[in-house]
């Protein structure tokens, strides 16, 4: 009881020493072995470091002035906007001088990062995956990126701003997670859904700058290993009591990890609620890539099309992210890329997506509202509820039930 007391007590205040020793056991790519390591840091500062936007439209107009070297810049209609549950986000108008030097107004978006977020992720590496997927698939563009917290107290990346939506007209759903399309939507959208999570796995990402990736080498388990080790280090440093379905999964998934023989791009939380559509129903964005890293296709293929991101048709059919089946999804995504499907690899991401949204809800997320460190404490709360169920799906599958997925 007294080493549990103390184990929370270094979570909540991480001492150096702590620090070093989840460093050390858990060894994630550079990148973000920093974004995590600053969370540590901070969280020993107490409510003082909880995010203070107060002076936000100076501070951002100051760094585009300097950024653009143009101090006539002007920047209006700043407005903070709602949910964004891993990320602060802002939209705002910015007007400058282009390159013909004539005056344009454009509507852009922030995206920062909070005190402590539900993931923690490195503006540098969305901005340059993003600027990867340029002509591959539709993306906002990207316009500044600053990784570190100088200019506005939390990194931060702008973009484009663009107009559509997440979900069809009327309907409701936290985060688009689990959400179930009208048939014409799944009618229009389920194809390009596929379409799209096929582009971002053949991009030849050798070609780009991913200075902010660590680069697995091929028929090895480097990427899969560096991203369970990274979801292992997020639920010792977040979570609040220890739990023996979680640390067997984690050990499961040590002892059985899939080589990779073609790594390729991963989105990391391709789904429904993460892509834009237009009013034609027309796919005009894909969103959140802060979690992409370089790894196995299979990650994705299994995060899109599992029930708990998904849903289940009246008669039963899986739904891959509440718009396709999940058999014409695979077959469709074979077709495309020419990359096999290997359902032993399958079932292993399934385990490793269900332990990872359970660690998210049950950990992090409660860590952070525990810490009053967002600002939807209530939805951080409400979301460690659907952490036990993922517990459950992990415990039947591992059991060999799988019923839940």
């Amino acid at each position: 009881m007294a080493q549990d007391t103390l184990t929370q007590q270094l979570r909540a205040s991480p001492t150096d020493a702590w620090i070093r020793d989840i460093r050390q056991r858990y060894p994630v790519e550079p990148a973000i072995d920093e974004v995590m390591t600053r969370k540590l840091v901070n969280r020993r500062k107490g409510l003082e470091h909880v995010s203070d936007f107060s002076g936000l439209h100076e501070r951002l107009t100051a760094y585009l002035q300097r950024a653009t070297d143009q101090p006539q810049l002007s920047l209006a209609n700043l407005k903070r906007l709602s949910g964004g549950a891993s990320k602060e986000q802002f939209t705002f108008d910015l007007t400058w001088k282009d390159a013909s030097n004539q005056r344009v107004t454009r509507p852009l978006i922030l995206r920062m990062d909070p005190s402590e977020s539900v993931v923690e992720t490195h503006r540098l590496r969305e901005a340059q995956i993003l600027k990867a997927m340029v002509g591959q698939v539709p993306v906002p563009e990207v316009l500044w990126v600053d990784p570190e917290p100088d200019a506005l107290g939390h990194p931060f990346l702008i973009a484009g701003f663009l107009q559509g939506t997440v979900m069809p007209e009327g309907t409701t759903k936290a985060s688009g997670v689990g959400l179930m399309f009208p048939e014409k939507y799944r009618n229009a959208l389920g194809g390009q859904f596929v379409d799209h999570m096929a582009g971002i796995h053949t991009l030849d990402w050798r070609r780009h700058d991913l200075s902010a990736f660590a680069k697995p080498a091929p028929g090895t388990v480097d990427g899969t290993q560096w991203t369970v080790a990274l979801w292992e280090r997020v639920w010792q440093e977040d979570t609040f009591e220890a739990h023996p379905v979680m640390e067997y999964a984690a050990e499961w998934l040590r002892r059985n990890m899939p080589v990779i023989d073609q790594p390729v791009v991963v989105h990391g939380d391709y789904r429904s609620g993460n892509f834009m559509f237009t009013p034609d129903l027309r796919i005009n964005a894909i969103l959140d890539w802060e979690l992409a890293h370089l790894g196995d296709h299979h990650e994705d293929l299994s995060w899109a099309s599992m029930t708990l991101t998904g849903a289940v048709a009246d008669d039963g059919t899986r739904l891959a992210s509440g718009m396709i089946p999940r058999e014409r999804f695979f077959e469709r995504y074979r077709e495309l890329t020419g990359f096999e499907i290997d359902p032993r690899t399958i079932f292993y991401f399934d385990v490793f997506n269900a332990w990872k949204l359970g660690l998210i809800c049950m950990a992090t997320s409660l860590r952070a509202a525990y810490g009053r460190r967002t600002h939807l404490d209530a939805m951080m709360n409400l979301l460690t509820g659907l952490g036990y169920v993922c517990v459950a799906t992990v415990q039947d599958l591992l059991a060999g039930q799988g019923r839940r997925l």
